[in-house]
């Protein structure tokens, strides 16, 4: 939304990847596409059409960045709200939202509250542990505005010392719309195999990434708030108080946790992808995939496509964690390294655990490489595979050489790729054998055949710092559309473009 126009105003707008502007009431309209349609938009907009997808009967949150717009959508989305019957208040502070969800615990009714975290879930935390020690009968989620790192407005700490304390699972997807509609979904349906509240994780840049996935028929709530009201149930036993509170801690333990370790594994919520590189491994949390890619990218140990020669093994839920699928992607492997942002180091002393009991040598590396505090920025992430790599005894073999320009060697020592030292070549190295730009195209989109110089017109690149070499060299091409800055020295003084740059590796 641009600065400066309310929430309710008519001429709020909105862009897209693309700067193209759309009002925002139109895309709120979205939220009426049925089965089958293709829905486009950003991440809020998309978790908003997930929950009425999924059948939810009631939504309450508090405003507070990064999540804060999700009360706007639903503010904007009320008639569409009403002629499905869910209903939807502003509460007035997070302790309230969460307290809202006190209705699922004698109901089947789906809910789902909303506020930033970790600020808003200190607020909620005496509410939420009092959820997840009683227990609920509909599905109830927690969609937490995870506010880490570099730009946030609060404490450095983690939503995830919240679930392990209450025993609350946690979704951590990775930051796709289709991940995060699916763990909408599922977290609804985990929620009600367990009896447990889930928290879903949205981190700062998975809240307004853009996107596409097929939407689903939007679901009235099979038992609605009015069926409540109407045939009120009392059950003295949910009440967190002795004795009731220490049946509830062993329920927690002996059937919950089991219940909801079965359930990820049956529907496989976590996800690994295959590489050649079997030795070595990387364990992640879903909402750092595109990061880990991005530096893996960086150093020709994937591509733009999304194939990596390192295994990966993404934890789209984070907690609790499934040992059968730990010790399944550990085993025969020589290192592994564990990406946790964020401290303490939660994750990784679980692993440690987990490979120790079932006696598995595979060395486990994680905050020894990477930073304890702080944001994994791309930079600090691809260090920390160098080091990795080094550790784990393939530096040489597949860590870039200085002959090689920064691209990644192949095994017997020759560079991968043509001729010239790029950086670039390292990341595009499989989509052209030239050796330098293309400069001072003329015109056209697609790929093909360049006007001269025997090179390829590349895809554009989406972060060009990441691939840029000379980048301000005279008539280097930019796209259009992304807002990235960049001086053209070929205009004139001062002039910028903005958009994406096409390079050639």
């Amino acid at each position: 939304m641009r600065c400066g126009e309310g929430r309710g105003n008519l001429a709020a707008t909105q862009e897209d990847q693309h700067g193209r502007t759309f009002p925002l009431l139109a895309r709120v309209q979205q939220l009426r596409l049925g089965a089958g349609a293709e829905f486009r938009g950003e991440g809020i907009l998309a978790i908003t059409k997930a929950l009425l997808e999924n059948g939810v009967g009631y939504v309450a949150g508090y405003q507070g960045a990064p999540i804060s717009h999700l009360m706007d959508v639903l503010s904007d989305a009320s008639d569409i709200l009403a002629e499905l019957g869910v209903h939807f208040e502003s509460s007035a502070n997070e302790a309230a939202a969460a307290a809202t969800l006190a209705t699922s615990v004698m109901y089947p009714i789906r809910g789902a509250v909303t506020f930033k975290s970790t600020a808003g879930t200190n607020v909620a935390a005496d509410a939420l542990s009092n959820l997840a020690s009683s227990g609920v009968t509909g599905g109830a989620m927690i969609i937490l505005g995870e506010d880490y790192g570099e730009g946030s407005s609060i404490m450095q700490e983690r939503s995830h010392a919240f679930a392990m304390k209450s025993q609350l699972w946690l979704l951590d997807p990775r930051p796709n719309l289709p991940s995060i509609v699916r763990m909408v979904e599922h977290g609804f349906a985990l929620s009600e195999a367990s009896n447990t509240p889930v928290m879903l994780e949205v981190r700062i840049r998975a809240c307004h990434v853009h996107g596409s996935f097929i939407a689903k028929d939007n679901r009235p709530p099979p038992f609605s708030l009015t069926e409540a009201r109407n045939a009120p149930r009392r059950d003295t036993g949910r009440i967190v108080l002795p004795p009731a509170s220490f049946a509830h801690e062993r329920d927690k333990i002996a059937r919950r946790w089991p219940a909801a370790v079965d359930y990820i594994q049956a529907h496989r919520l976590n996800e690994f992808f295959d590489g050649d590189l079997s030795e070595v491994g990387v364990i992640l949390q879903g909402g750092m995939y595109n990061g880990v890619m991005r530096a893996l990218m960086r150093m020709g140990l994937a591509d733009i496509w999304g194939a990596t020669r390192v295994p990966l093994y993404v934890l789209n839920v984070t907690y609790p964690l499934v040992d059968a699928e730990v010790v399944r992607f550990c085993a025969g492997k020589r290192a592994v390294l564990v990406v946790e942002e964020g401290q303490p180091d939660f994750i990784e002393q679980a692993l440690s655990r987990i490979l120790r009991e079932a006696d598995i040598p595979t060395r486990l590396l994680g905050k020894r490489i990477l930073p304890m505090a702080g944001e994994y920025t791309i930079a600090v992430l691809e260090e920390g595979v160098r080091g990795f790599m080094a550790a784990a005894g393939l530096a040489n073999e597949l860590l870039p050489s200085a002959e090689c320009g920064g691209r990644a060697g192949r095994p017997g020592g020759s560079c991968a790729g043509g001729g010239g030292s790029r950086p670039a070549a390292g990341i595009l190295h499989g989509m052209s054998g030239a050796a330098d730009f293309l400069c001072d195209e003329a015109g056209g989109e697609g790929t093909g055949a360049a006007p001269r110089g025997g090179g390829y017109r590349l895809p554009f690149v989406f972060y060009p710092a990441a691939v840029r070499h000379r980048g301000d060299d005279d008539g280097v091409r930019a796209g259009t559309g992304l807002g990235v800055g960049a001086e053209r020295r070929g205009g004139s003084a001062g002039h910028f473009v903005h958009g994406r740059w096409r390079v050639l590796a």
